[in-house]
């Protein structure tokens, strides 16, 4: 799964339709490139390769053949595909923390009750994979002594993902951040209208 191509499919959907330049100046206004090393190249690969699978479709917009570019809008699948990656990204509770980066970005895109729901079976992960690795702390024999560190580590860089995960479940709770089911202009969601 790609960050990058969350955040894309994102973009793109947030603007109604887009071009690479906008989709990436975009991305780079909320400063991706350093927490989900979104790329230039990155970016127009996925959109050319999310045009190929029919997530994206290719069109030119009134002004883009004076500079030969290509404007790009979220098919049906596409937007399927935005949800099922943003789904994916606010559940999962790997270490892929682009993709979760994205996916806390892109949240609000999503009504309430199902952000927290993703965020719940994250939750669920991180608090099953703190107890195997508390359960492996007490092991002998589990290589030598100073790799102990390393279960240390793991387990405080867990335990402070599911602490941070519960207060944002909490904050959801508590009504913070216009997601999809309170206003049409929630951030993620595309322009009124269209």
């Amino acid at each position: 799964m790609s960050a990058t191509r969350l955040l894309v499919l994102g973009v793109v959907r947030i603007h109604g339709h887009a071009h690479g330049y906008r989709v990436g100046r975009e991305l780079l206004s909320w400063n991706a490139g350093e927490w989900a090393n979104v790329k230039w190249g990155s970016i127009y690969h996925a959109l050319r390769k999310l045009g190929r699978e029919g997530k994206l479709r290719e069109f030119v917009a009134e002004g883009d053949d004076v500079v030969d570019r290509t404007s790009y809008a979220l098919t049906d699948d596409g937007e399927a595909e935005f949800h099922r990656l943003l789904r994916a990204a606010l559940g999962h509770s790997g270490h892929d923390l682009a993709l979760l980066y994205a996916g806390v970005t892109l949240m609000t895109a999503l009504p309430r009750a199902e952000a927290i729901a993703m965020l719940e079976r994250r939750l669920a992960g991180l608090e099953e994979v703190g107890a195997q690795v508390r359960a492996g702390l007490g092991r002998e024999g589990a290589g030598p002594p100073h790799v102990a560190e390393l279960f240390g580590l793991w387990r405080t860089t867990v335990d402070a993902h599911a602490g941070w995960t519960r207060q944002l479940i909490d904050a959801l709770r508590e009504g913070r951040y216009t997601m999809a089911d309170d206003a049409s202009d929630a951030f993620g969601l595309p322009p009124v209208g269209r």
